[in-house]
């Protein structure tokens, strides 16, 4: 089987992680500030 070599790049992800210093849980959030603006508990400070 022949292997076909990609030049495309990869997406970046459209996805944040960080853990939650309160409760120890690990949160994902999309990466888009105007969603985390709707969501204070997730909003940037």
């Amino acid at each position: 089987m022949a292997v076909k070599s990609c030049s495309k790049s990869l997406k970046s992800n459209p996805f944040i992680t960080y853990r939650d210093p309160i409760t120890g849980k690990w949160i994902v959030a999309d990466r888009d500030l105007s969603k985390l603006a709707e969501q204070p508990q997730l909003a940037v400070g």
